[in-house]
């Protein structure tokens, strides 16, 4: 008996292990995308192909049924449809860590979430310090947002010389993180409510619930219902990404059938397939066959939750389409019209850079370190100081949600710009000093391992 559950223990300890590895192998394969799209959209932005990369952004699409015409700019499809969708998955991710994850227990979630913590209030208040006043002053949230697929690449670039649960720790306050830029985004970057249409998409929400409560497992109700929340919201003043988020929350957790349960049924569907094979027949002559076949295909698609089928059917999408195409239509800053030293050292550009580079490795690491110091919360046992203060620097990697936040804090092209080249600079330095300082600080740990190998 001790023995089957601690095998199963092993067998569910070594799965947790297979899916985080998976994570980590899309979200750095995702960044390495992603900065790939960024560079080729300041290379079109400051390239005798400037005009049409900017025209194209601007270039309407929509549809017209029986009279009602919907059009949008193809950047605005981007950032307030496809992004809404991405929004969608980040949602998930956060409910799936809430319920089993990092954040289940105040325990596990409390470390990440003060350093989350302390990475968002420290940045936004040194910005705050510098821009306070001036016309720059509504991009306070830009410094405040983690770029997990970057960070989470450099970790990955320094191999196993990175403790497991460092990257664990990174990943969970990227995902806290996520949790409060959403809630900066639906609070202060919304303009004007208009509560008719947002009744409406709230209401759509509890309908969702009611497909969760009665076990509507078949993703297809709620992508019409989520479609017209969407629609609602878009039309409410919320930003429509909210949407994403909140439609995340109402899909179901929990499968319909028990894999467990499955098992032995599908069990005896197998039996019954080797009972009724006919050496030599063609498979297509043996109706038992085909209709058990049938049977646990169907039966199968239920031991998964929904909120499960749809992240890992999703995140993939998200990663290489959705983010990427995101970075090609808003990273292109034409740096021609504007001498870069000047846009540098403009208020805005200046309140970005010491909010990434220097408030996200103060707030996470001293946010961390009183967690620890009141007993809050308790540093993981293979990870030392110096580790955590290499993960505050990466928390300086904005890149998506800075971009995103910026387009919303800002209206005009020249505030946009310094804040997009002060974004992309400084995320690219935080970067590389995080993976610097990582590496110096890790040496002798490779050389131990090496020592422990060859004796």
């Amino acid at each position: 008996m001790i023995k089957g559950t601690v095998d199963r223990t092993k067998r569910g300890l070594t799965r947790v292990h297979e899916d985080f590895i998976h994570f980590m192998h899309l979200e750095v394969t995702g960044g390495i995308v992603l900065l790939a799209a960024a560079i080729v959209a300041l290379v079109l932005a400051n390239s005798g192909l400037s005009d049409a990369y900017h025209e194209l952004w601007q270039v309407e699409a929509g549809f017209n049924i029986g009279g009602w015409e919907f059009q949008e700019t193809f950047l605005h499809w981007i950032d307030d449809g496809l992004m809404a969708v991405f929004f969608f998955v980040v949602g998930l991710e956060i409910k799936r860590e809430i319920l089993v994850g990092e954040l289940s227990t105040v325990r596990k979630a409390a470390l990440p979430i003060l350093a989350a913590l302390g990475g968002m209030l420290v940045p936004a208040l040194i910005y705050l310090a510098i821009n306070q006043g001036g016309e720059g002053a509504s991009g306070w949230g830009i410094p405040m947002a983690t770029d997990i697929a970057f960070a989470l690449g450099v970790l990955a670039l320094l191999g196993s010389r990175i403790p497991v649960a460092l990257k664990v720790f990174l990943t969970a306050l990227a995902i806290a993180d996520d949790i409060g830029a959403i809630l900066v985004i639906a609070a202060f970057y919304t303009e004007q409510i208009h509560f008719g249409w947002l009744a409406v998409g709230v209401g759509l929400i509890f309908v969702l619930i009611l497909f969760n409560i009665f076990d509507v497992d078949n993703p297809v109700p709620y992508f019409l219902v989520a479609s017209v929340i969407w629609f609602a919201f878009l039309h409410s003043g919320v930003h429509a990404t909210i949407a994403g988020v909140l439609v995340a929350f109402t899909i179901p957790a929990r499968a319909r059938t028990q894999p467990i349960n499955f098992v032995g049924w599908a069990r005896e569907k197998l039996d019954e397939i080797e009972g009724s094979d006919v050496p030599g027949s063609h498979v297509l002559d043996d109706p038992v066959q085909q209709y058990c076949a049938l049977e646990i295909r169907e039966a199968a698609k239920h031991t998964a939750a929904p909120l499960q089928r749809l992240e890992a059917g999703l995140h993939p999408f998200a990663t290489y389409v959705i983010l990427p195409l995101f970075a090609l239509a808003n990273a292109g800053v034409t740096l021609t019209e504007y001498s870069i030293l000047d846009i540098m050292l403009e208020p805005v550009s200046v309140g970005v850079f010491l909010g990434l580079i220097v408030g996200k490795t103060v707030g996470i690491v001293g946010f961390t370190w009183l967690a620890v110091r009141l007993r809050l919360a308790q540093l993981p046992q293979s990870i030392r100081w110096q580790h955590v203060f290499g993960a505050g620097i990466l928390g300086g990697v904005g890149f998506t949600m800075s971009l995103f936040i910026s387009n919303l804090a800002f209206r005009g092209q020249l505030l946009q710009a310094e804040a997009k080249f002060s974004i992309l600079i400084t995320s690219l330095l935080a970067g590389v000093l995080g993976y610097v300082y990582l590496r110096y600080v890790t040496r002798h740990d490779v050389v131990s391992q090496e020592e422990l190998e060859s004796a």
